[in-house]
Formats: structure tokens, C-alpha cells, sequence
């Protein structure tokens, strides 16, 4: 279970958006889309799903930038993919 998020860090992070902006979340978005993903799940309610979030074409994007991660993975003998 994680633990509650403190008002302190929810003003840190509203300061850090603050400061660096939407630009940042995108190159978050566009270089970690499994990371990004998680990220937004964590702060959905609980019963939202990725297709209540994601567009069909951002959907098809995000799986296929897996899709090729997985398979250089497995073309380099790595067994987990992060």
C-alpha cells in the first residue's frame, strides 16, 4: 500500500509543473510511456482504465514503443524489460 501523499510534496510538484511546465510531462510521456502511464494510473481513481485516459491513437503508440523495447530486449538476451 503507498504510503498518503503528504500536501507538502503535492505543493512541490504543483511548483516543480510550475516551473518547468507541460514540456517536461511530454518528454516524460514520449521517452517513458510505460513509466508515464503508471504515473498517471496512480493518481486515477481506482476504477479508470488506461482507454478512459489515452486516445486510441496514443494507445497504439504507447504499445507499440513497448512492443519494440520488448523486442530489443529480447534481441540483446535481456530477460525484464523496466
Amino acid at each position: 500500500m503507498a504510503a498518503p501523499i503528504s500536501k507538502a510534496f503535492i505543493a512541490a510538484l504543483a511548483e516543480t509543473f510550475a516551473e518547468l511546465g507541460r514540456g517536461t510531462l511530454r518528454t516524460f510521456r514520449d521517452d517513458e510511456p510505460a513509466d508515464y502511464a503508471r504515473t498517471v494510473a496512480d493518481y486515477m481513481p481506482k476504477g479508470a482504465t488506461p482507454v478512459e485516459i489515452y486516445s486510441d491513437d496514443r494507445l497504439e503508440a504507447i504499445c507499440s514503443q513497448l512492443a519494440a523495447r520488448i523486442e530489443k530486449a529480447a534481441r540483446n538476451g535481456v530477460e525484464t524489460v523496466h
